[in-house]
């Protein structure tokens, strides 16, 4: 690689360790995850829940090695979709870069609607009930309020916000689970486990619960869009999002154990649709637990769309300056250094998205909706992921290249992601079909776009940064 002119870029060197764990624990985002879309996985894996969670948390695991063998040699403000574009083709890479900027974007819909049920949910524990147009103005703080977070120095908002509430929410989760657990004497059972009979919708319900859990635990590998502005990426990325991985999705997966055996396995798939069931679970413990865990959890979901946001608006600065997205969206602050314009185009979409489509479907088809979709867009980009990595070794660091490192995790993921992604989709039922309808009329539209602009994939993935915090271009090898 070789040092380029001087074209707009993000603060250098503005992130350590406590920073790349905040934005991978952003996303991961443990009890808004429980609370959003792993409660709504039981909807369809029913007292299975563990049973996905655990796979998901497996699948993860796997995921974060990948994404860490790539992070260790290349990095950038364009996360995943740059891998993918250094190993099998800038092509490639503006697709995946596609449906990532739509799974960043369709979670931020809706995990930013769900404060519009778990805020009602709290309010009926005392008698108090909201009008049901207060989806409204819950939805838009849910959106909203990560916007300017976004906009500001992103490192003093990941440190001295996003790691404290995130860390809090594990140690939260934990204690909670374990009390649930204890709390369920002989009801405790590995029949969650072993038992597929308990999914009410069968495999097909399987892979779908699958898919939101996943999406979830997942979030871990979103430290990878904090390339360009961490120190010593190659370690920081990769440390950042191993704790966070370990941290949030074993809270993660003991909750979802928790919730079926406190909640009961015969009414388990009632969970999705309860109101906020771990709320109704911790206020038989205290009332005062339930205030506390309902106000982390909406600071939990605000986080994870500070996250998700800042994942997408990176994306999208990446592509403006890289020749694939309008040069708009390459604007960076210049005092502190984000790209205002992308994030503020990201918030606004989001806002949108969430406050029309209830009109037009019903607040919980439009919730249920944005969820299936963001999954979809997920597993498309970890199918991408996963069969690049032994391409990029292979293309760029042969001597190094390992069937066991970079092939067989490779073959591992794709394999579970595509049996996953395919067993959730058919037969297609309402609102998944609506899902898959949305994912891809847009990305339809946006390749027609690009097509139509004339614009040209060859600097897609180019720009890169090292260990020492400086921009480069890519040559023909990374030595």
């Amino acid at each position: 690689m070789r040092a380029t002119y001087d074209p707009p870029r993000l603060k250098r060197n503005a992130i350590g360790i406590f920073g790349s764990y905040a934005q991978a624990m952003a996303v991961t985002a443990p009890l808004g995850s429980v609370v959003s879309s792993l409660a709504a996985g039981a909807i369809f894996a029913g007292a299975n829940l563990p049973l996905v969670t655990f796979f998901a948390f497996l699948t993860s695991v796997l995921w974060i090695f990948l994404l860490t063998s790539f992070s260790k040699k290349i990095n950038s403000a364009g996360g995943f979709y740059t891998y993918t574009s250094n190993s099998i083709g800038p092509k490639a890479g503006y697709l995946e870069a596609i449906t990532e900027f739509l799974a960043f974007l369709f979670t931020t819909v809706f995990e930013g609607m769900y404060v519009g049920i778990i805020v009602p949910s709290l309010l009926s524990q005392f008698g108090v009930h909201l009008p049901t147009w207060s989806w409204i103005p819950l939805t838009m703080i849910g959106v909203g309020l990560a916007i300017p977070f976004t906009y500001l120095d992103v490192a003093k908002a990941l440190t001295k916000y996003v790691a404290v509430g995130a860390t809090l929410e594990v140690i939260v989760l934990f204690g909670l689970s374990l009390y649930l657990i204890i709390s369920a004497g002989y009801h405790n059972t590995l029949a969650v486990f072993t038992d597929l009979k308990l999914a009410p919708r069968g495999v097909a319900g399987l892979s779908t619960g699958y898919l939101l859990a996943v999406i979830s635990i997942a979030g871990a590998g979103t430290a990878t869009y904090l390339g360009e502005e961490t120190k010593t990426p190659s370690k920081t990325v990769t440390r950042g999002m191993w704790l966070a991985l370990l941290l949030g999705g074993s809270s993660m997966l003991l909750s979802s154990y928790a919730l079926v055996v406190a909640w009961g396995i015969a009414n388990a798939s009632t969970l999705g649709s309860a109101n906020a069931p771990i709320v109704q679970l911790a206020a038989r413990v205290s009332t005062l637990l339930a205030v506390a865990l309902v106000l982390l959890a909406v600071n939990s979901l605000l986080v994870s769309n500070v996250g998700t946001n800042i994942s997408a608006s990176r994306i999208l600065f990446s592509l403006a300056r890289e020749k694939g997205a309008p040069q708009l969206f390459s604007k960076v602050h210049e005092r502190h250094k984000t790209p205002y314009v992308a994030a503020f185009f990201v918030g606004a979409i989001s806002l949108a998205l969430a406050l029309s489509t209830p009109l037009l479907m019903g607040f919980l088809n439009a919730y249920e909706m944005f969820a299936v979709a963001a999954s979809f867009c997920w597993i498309l980009g970890r199918i991408g992921d996963s069969i690049s990595l032994p391409f990029f070794y292979l293309k760029n660091f042969r001597e190094e290249f390992s069937v066991l490192k970079h092939v067989m995790p490779s073959f591992g993921i794709t394999l579970v992601n595509l049996i996953g992604l395919g067993l959730s989709i058919v037969p297609l039922s309402y609102p998944s079909d609506v899902s898959i309808a949305l994912v891809t009329i847009v990305m339809l539209s946006w390749i027609t776009a690009f097509v139509a602009s004339k614009r040209r994939t060859d600097m897609i993935g180019a720009y890169l940064v090292n260990d020492e915090g400086e921009l480069v271009i890519k040559k023909s090898s990374f030595r």
